[in-house]
């Protein structure tokens, strides 16, 4: 448990069996529950004072299917794969054999052969979300979801409606879950975002982690970079290439030679080494949606027409979100057959995303799977949804490597739009689709009448 303090006049005490709570002095410590006796209590000076929270179900897919199906209870459970699919989720005894999500599915089967593989139900999914996102607006307005199966929640001044401390509202909370939707939450708590989801990460499953102000400097000293929620494996990289490892390296580093790796990021990023965070949980409630789709004149059945016809679409969502200012977290993508039966594929992802490139690499990978055996389409879609602030999308662009290269040509293709319109550049499958429907057009007219 983190942040024992001994100069701290006394300790709030929470136990996750009973929900007994109390305190006890700075030099009476104890490892057990004094109304149950159980081991399984929390203990700590800021305890009751706390609120920022990071409420994240437990492999969450994986979760559904073993309680939906009691026989896949002890088995290990990977949803996702296929011959060519990758891991959307693995329960906990997949990962002991180190299946991980977005693993390629003959490799996981490869290191886990007995596990049993699940079809992704992703609109079964999305209902389950949403309860669990109603009990959490049980407690406050304010939950910032950051995607399906996460948020953020801030129960600062909820003390007086819930009659109890937000620990204690948040144990509640995870009780309650358990019992009427029968999937497990960690819960992290904290007085940041950043410290929250930190926290979050290091009690699963079931788990219950908290971390106070006063000890997240010390707490955070001796941590690898990799815990700072937002930095992607590509600046990890980076950074140790410059002798950076741990947090205590970033917050007391040189704001010069760091700049290099982190460029106009650099401070926030430090800031966050040492605990600091001034960003708040945003409110977002309702359920939103943004998509474009387009019915097309003849049925298309090969892969590198719809491939066009989809970059097209991704490029007009992707300036929607962009001048909203907001990202999606779900990309669905939507066909009807010329049968007129529509067919729907989601994906949910780890993060936010705004940019054209990612929703087609994205778009394209889910229509891969349709495509073939003769299947014709009249109307293709893509759209996303669980939308969020653009700024939350990904806390700060560290990806480098080749996101972050195709990040800034995005970039600056956008502002070359902004400045001499949408035409003045075009990729290469928009530029052929051009020419050939000026062709066909040229032909038109020149058919006599």
């Amino acid at each position: 448990m983190a942040g024992t303090q001994e100069t701290a006049a006394s300790y709030a005490m929470l136990c996750r069996d009973c929900g007994a709570t109390g305190h006890v002095g700075s030099f009476t410590p104890i490892d057990t529950c004094p109304s149950c006796h159980s081991l399984n209590i929390r203990v700590h000076p800021d305890l009751f004072s706390l609120s920022i929270a990071h409420v994240d179900c437990d492999a969450f897919y994986a979760s559904i299917e073993k309680r939906d199906n009691p026989d896949l209870a002890d088995r290990p459970v990977i949803v996702g794969g296929g011959d060519r699919g990758v891991v959307a989720a693995a329960c906990y005894i997949a990962r002991q054999f180190g299946v991980r999500s977005a693993m390629p599915a003959w490799q996981a089967l490869k290191k886990c052969p007995d596990a049993v593989v699940i079809r992704p139900r992703m609109a079964h999914y999305v209902e389950i979300g949403h309860q669990v996102r109603t009990k959490m607006l049980s407690l406050t307005p304010l939950v910032q979801p950051l995607s399906i199966d996460e948020a953020f929640l801030d129960l600062a001044g909820t003390q007086k409606l819930h009659r109890a401390s937000p620990a204690e509202a948040l144990h509640r909370l995870q009780q309650d879950i358990k019992r009427d939707i029968g999937i497990t939450v960690s819960i992290g708590l904290s007085s940041t975002k950043s410290l929250a989801k930190m926290a979050s990460d290091r009690d699963k499953p079931d788990g219950f982690f908290v971390i106070g102000s006063a000890e997240a400097e010390a707490w955070l000293a001796s941590q690898p970079i990799s815990v700072l929620y937002g930095i992607g494996k590509s600046a990890v990289m980076r950074l140790n290439r410059i002798g950076v490892f741990t947090c205590a390296d970033l917050a007391k580093g040189k704001v010069e030679r760091i700049s290099t790796v982190l460029g106009s990021q650099t401070m926030m990023v430090m800031n966050l080494a040492k605990g600091i965070d001034p960003r708040p949980v945003v409110a977002d409630r309702e359920a939103k949606s943004v998509s474009n789709e387009t019915t097309f004149s003849q049925d298309l059945s090969d892969l590198k027409s719809l491939e066009t016809e989809m970059e097209a679409l991704c490029l007009k969502l992707s300036s929607r979100l962009k001048a909203k200012g907001i990202a999606g977290g779900t990309v669905t993508l939507k066909l009807k057959r010329a049968n007129h039966r529509v067919i729907t594929r989601s994906r949910s992802l780890p993060s936010r995303i705004d940019k054209a490139y990612q929703l087609f690499d994205i778009g394209r990978d889910l229509l891969i799977n349709e495509v073939g055996n003769n299947n014709k389409f009249r109307l293709l879609g893509i759209g996303v949804n669980d939308l969020g602030k653009a700024y939350d999308a990904r806390l700060f662009d560290l990806d480098g490597g080749e996101d972050n290269r195709r990040n800034r040509l995005e970039a600056a293709v956008d502002r070359l739009h902004i400045k001499m319109g949408s035409n003045v550049l075009r990729t290469g499958r928009q530029f052929t689709k051009a020419i050939k429907a000026k062709r066909t057009t040229d032909e038109q007219i020149k058919q006599p009448k």
